[in-house]
């Protein structure tokens, strides 16, 4: 089973995907503010894992943005 959440902004800096789960780490976003702790994709793995799930991040193929993908083995 996999649950995908998807959006239609900029993506996912190439640099970023590798840590983009990482505790405390928080990817530049230009010339916004960064905001949050970069904790909470750290947490949302840890959930998923934990129920024996993955959590994974991409930028999309069919356009502008990024997809969040939750899998479990059923």
């Amino acid at each position: 089973m996999e649950i995908a959440v998807r959006d239609e902004g900029d993506g996912i800096a190439p640099e970023a995907l590798d840590r983009l789960f990482d505790k405390f780490y928080r990817a530049d976003d230009g010339d916004r503010r960064r905001a949050g702790t970069g904790l909470g994709l750290a947490i949302a793995r840890g959930f998923v894992e934990v129920e024996g799930g993955t959590l994974t991040a991409r930028n999309r193929t069919d356009r502008s943005g990024a997809e969040f993908i939750v899998s479990y083995r059923i």
